[in-house]
């Protein structure tokens, strides 16, 4: 197959910023095939603009076949330059309708795992209030893991997400939501063991992916044998079972309990953390008026209630 041939780019047409857009979806969804439901076209059809951008901007933008989609070193510089055009345009469009107070565009909002259990998270008041106050804005909500989360806000995938806070914040804006607290949990039938008995009573130490503090814990308790669970329902599968014990939120061992058995084990109330969960953005990135919009009702909605002043009783 030959490579298109390189060439200056004099001006950026309509037309060119059509294909940009397509093929930033094309990237983002990770495929010609993946991108069809979301561009409403046939794969040959979106194969055929991408053919007709690579021709356009001199270079070729991704690897597809057999193996699978893969962008080149050009298509990672022409996503980058397609995320910037598209943001842009965004904002023009948003510095129009905000003369006439209107609130329209798409949002794009990333949540962490198993968030609607807990108590402490009001996101679904807040995702409520912003429904009635911006009805033409088309929200995207998507879960995943935190750190897949973070990384997908700085690729310009999300606009913003809720999820832990990270330890490297450099190129982060971080809003203090909710706070999750956690405790060590055995499953399944018979005695629940003390701390101290674990090791001598053969559980296995259930760590998590990018989680040091679980398998620090595992050592030093002197329990040799360990798992690794991807995601909190993962770690519950395993609990589940019995001869398990691992870190699980308090809120959603809570709401698993009656089925499965989840107690927390003996004497080890020390061995609870918390987890402070933010509302996260990139700094570099100015928020559109409905990323704004929803920044200043989730804020809102996990303020601490104002209590009325209680007058004193005269004696």
């Amino acid at each position: 197959m030959s490579r298109p041939a390189p060439r200056a780019i004099a001006s950026i047409t309509e037309a060119d910023l059509r294909l940009m857009r397509i093929f930033r979806v094309v990237a983002e969804a990770g495929g010609l095939t993946a991108a069809e439901s979301r561009l409403r076209m046939e794969r040959s059809t979106i194969s055929r603009h991408l053919k007709a951008l690579e021709e356009r901007l001199g270079g070729c933008l991704c690897r597809r076949g057999p193996a699978g989609f893969e962008l080149t070193e050009f298509g990672q510089v022409a996503l980058r330059a397609s995320v910037t055009a598209c943001d842009a345009l965004d904002q023009v469009r948003d510095a129009l309708n905000s003369a006439s107070r209107v609130v329209t565009g798409d949002l794009m909002i990333g949540l962490a795992d198993n968030c609607l259990t807990n108590p402490d998270a009001r996101i679904v008041p807040a995702l409520a209030r912003f429904r009635e106050a911006a009805p033409a804005v088309r929200l995207h909500v998507t879960v995943h893991p935190a750190q897949e989360l973070r990384s997908d806000v700085l690729a310009r995938r999300l606009h913003l997400c809720i999820t832990t806070a990270p330890v490297d914040r450099d190129r982060l804006d971080l809003h203090p939501l909710f706070v999750e607290s956690f405790a060590l949990y055995v499953g399944g039938g018979g005695p629940v063991p003390r701390l101290s008995d674990l090791a001598r009573d053969g559980y296995v130490f259930i760590t998590r992916d990018n989680d040091g503090r679980s398998g620090a814990f595992a050592d030093r308790l002197g329990i040799a044998r360990q798992a690794v669970a991807t995601g909190l329902e993962a770690v519950a599968t395993l609990l589940a079972g019995g001869g398990f014990v691992g870190f699980l939120p308090t809120h959603y061992a809570a709401a698993l309990a009656g089925t499965y058995g989840f107690r927390p084990v003996r004497e080890a109330e020390g061995a609870g953390y918390e987890s402070q969960f933010c509302l996260v953005r990139e700094r570099a990135r100015p928020l559109s008026p409905a990323g704004d919009l929803f920044l200043t009702l989730a804020a809102a909605a996990h303020r601490p209630p104002v209590r009325p002043a209680v007058e004193a009783v005269p004696a």
